[in-house]
């Protein structure tokens, strides 16, 4: 039977992967890629998407055109936000994760009012961006808890009084008083995104991974962390961004399902909604890399865009330039940047330094070139402002 989460209210259902994949078993995946855009397919989005995933009759090249015109009439095509890290304190123990607080050989840092103003002021100046995330670890005292959300609140104001245009935060899970504080500094229609990537939503893969206690260990309380969002929207707000780490969990079809459910049950909820569906990287005291193949990664986000045309995947720089040419058509979201504490610089490409990153990204370019690069080929990016703008071609007036 489908496991409730414990949340306040409206809270989401973990679905039973055998009922969703009995209810797979009736899609007509032909027709299903058929239909007319715009028009949902009868069943539910966890089943469809399953369906279209495991039926290999169907290419991924052909489940790939048919999500890319699902997705075509976004207004951006794209939008981006570049990840900002104020600190890699953390009191998790995440076995993935550079950040844990185990890594004795992790460098530990933490920016003050005055570089994350500078962060910020190179961001939007030299980088064009009008999008960015802030991020935290996560923490065991509530006291630390509620300090943190004061911190990023105040970056948040700090940044949206700037002109930034979309603000996405990730310190971890949120209880209700921990958004109350953040939310001093937060109006209720600002363009603000709670991330709280579940990383799996299959408990045993999270306590391997996470820890099988709570005890001094923030991370590893699975229901606080899957009921933020619900918290977050019963507060009034209306941005939220899920995910899961592919390849943490070996049975890439039940995170699918519930990953897409998740978005499902949250996009009823009125929300806005981006998914994540990030690929494993390398990072300090990890042996985890990429174990997810190109072709299966693209297949995955493609159901998911499907079915889910209007939730935006959010694809980041932990892919090397190569993939995110093949996948960018299925994204709604870039996001180039770097996983350092304060790492960007006015005239050079940000800092990834495996004494004190959280992982390692594939491809380090500049925002601003990565940006000015989809912008040549035709594509819109929303909140993004080309420093140095292209001459218009001759005869244009």
């Amino acid at each position: 039977m489908a496991e409730q989460v414990q949340a306040d209210s409206g809270g989401f259902t973990l679905p039973d992967l055998a009922e969703v994949r009995e209810a797979a078993a009736t899609v007509d995946t032909r027709s299903v890629l058929s239909l007319p855009l715009g028009q949902e397919p009868p069943q539910a989005r966890a089943a469809v998407a399953l369906a279209l995933w495991e039926d290999r009759s169907i290419t991924t090249e052909e489940l790939k055109k048919a999500a890319e015109a699902r997705c075509a009439t976004r207004s951006p095509a794209l939008h981006t936000f570049v990840p900002l890290y104020t600190t890699n304190h953390c009191d998790s123990e995440c076995k993935m994760c550079s950040m844990r607080k185990g890594n004795i050989r992790l460098d530990r840092k933490f920016s003050g009012r005055n570089e994350i103003i500078e962060q910020l002021r190179i961001l939007r100046d030299h980088e064009g961006v009008r999008g960015v995330g802030l991020l935290t670890g996560e923490y065991e005292d509530k006291h630390t808890r509620l300090a943190s959300a004061f911190r990023i609140g105040w970056a948040i104001r700090t940044a949206l009084d700037m002109g930034f245009e979309r603000i996405y935060f990730n310190i971890g899970s949120m209880e209700p008083d921990e958004i109350d504080t953040l939310g001093e500094w937060v109006e209720r229609k600002d363009p603000v995104t709670m991330c709280v990537f579940q990383e799996s939503y299959d408990r045993d893969t999270y306590r391997r991974f996470m820890g099988k206690t709570s005890v001094g260990v923030p991370k590893a309380d699975f229901d606080r962390r899957v009921a933020s969002f619900d918290r977050w929207l019963d507060a009034g707000y209306h941005y939220v961004n899920p995910g899961v780490l592919v390849g943490l969990h070996d049975d890439l079809s039940a995170e699918l399902v519930a990953l897409v459910a998740h978005g499902e049950h949250l996009h009823r909820r009125g929300a806005v909604v981006d998914l994540s569906v990030p690929r494993m990287r390398p990072a300090m005291t990890s042996r985890d890399t990429t174990r997810v193949g190109d072709e299966d990664y693209l297949r995955m986000m493609a159901a998911v865009a499907f079915v889910c045309p209007e939730q935006r995947l959010v694809l980041t720089t932990r892919e090397p330039q190569e993939f995110q040419d093949r996948a960018l058509s299925l994204a709604g979201v870039i996001s180039p940047g770097s996983p350092d504490v304060a790492p960007y610089r006015p005239d050079a490409q940000a800092r990834n330094d495996e004494r004190s990153s959280q992982f390692q990204v594939a491809d380090l370019r500049r925002p601003r070139h990565i940006l000015d690069r989809i912008e040549s080929s035709g594509i819109e990016v929303g909140h993004f402002v080309n420093p140095s703008p292209r001459p218009a071609a001759a005869g244009r007036s």
